[in-house]
């Protein structure tokens, strides 16, 4: 079964596992900028990274036989201060190549000031080239979670910036009903310190009437062979009896529809 991965960190994968996830079936992937970079590091790591996603990576998953796009982002921690406002100053010219399809990871991880001015900033970005954002959100079971993504929707109404153009990503049980609600997508990470499989087939076949909203993505998977996250979500909503277009809802039309990726 096809399906489009909307998070995929392919720099993170090597050739063999990408080919794999060809051969499983992904026609296309989103490649976001990390949320994090480790280290004090200068613009020009950053500039370098942007540059790699666009390039090496859009043609070596072409070379798999995927279509990949990138989001491009500044990330919460990693650049010096001089660093970040270089990658501002730097970052919409980078928006303008074709293979960008929207702004990300961005958002709020502890909910600090810092992570708050960043995120504004980006989002007047995003506003300004009127892109789609991926919104990074604290992990699952992180104690903070239920205060921080209802502060991530506060910033966002604040700024203006359309709740239907916004994946909230790396969704856990204890805020799936207030994402549900937000207007925004709510994208289930099945990875490491996410979603478990199972989980995220359970939440799809549950709310029937949310399908239109929900999308699975794989982030970084769970290590090894944990980059097929996506089709063993797929292989748990077949087993939970969800037809082949209820599972291509979420796995397929609906990032390509977010996104407005050209692919057929």
């Amino acid at each position: 079964m096809r399906f489009i991965d909307p998070h995929l960190h392919t720099d993170m994968i090597d050739d063999v596992d990408l080919e794999k996830l060809a051969i499983a079936g992904l026609e296309a992937a989103v490649i976001p900028s990390p949320h994090m970079l480790k280290g004090l590091s200068s613009a020009e790591t950053l500039l370098r990274l942007w540059r790699r996603l666009l390039d090496f990576e859009v043609k070596s998953a072409k070379s798999m036989g995927i279509e990949a796009y990138v989001t491009l982002s500044i990330p919460f921690y990693g650049l010096t201060l001089d660093g970040v406002e270089q990658c501002l100053k730097e970052l919409p010219e980078y928006l303008k190549h074709e293979r960008v399809v929207g702004m990300g990871e961005i958002g709020l991880d502890v909910g600090i000031e810092d992570e708050a001015k960043l995120f504004r900033a980006q989002l007047k970005l995003a506003k300004e080239h009127n892109l789609p954002i991926i919104v990074h959100t604290p992990i699952r079971l992180a104690p903070q979670a239920p205060r921080v993504i209802k502060q991530i929707v506060n910033v966002i109404n604040e700024e203006n910036f359309s709740l239907d153009r916004v994946i909230l990503d790396h969704t856990g049980e204890n805020t799936l009903d207030f994402r549900l609600k937000s207007g925004a997508m709510v994208g289930l990470s099945v990875c490491h310190d996410k979603m478990p499989p199972e989980v995220a087939a359970e939440v799809v076949l549950k709310n029937p009437d949310k399908r239109d909203r929900l999308v699975v993505n794989s982030e970084l998977g769970y290590g090894n062979d944990g980059y097929f996250s996506v089709p063993r979500v797929i292989l748990a909503m077949r087993m939970l009896g969800l037809r082949r277009e209820e599972i291509e809802k979420v796995t397929f039309e609906n990032p390509k529809k977010f996104f407005n990726l050209p692919i057929e």
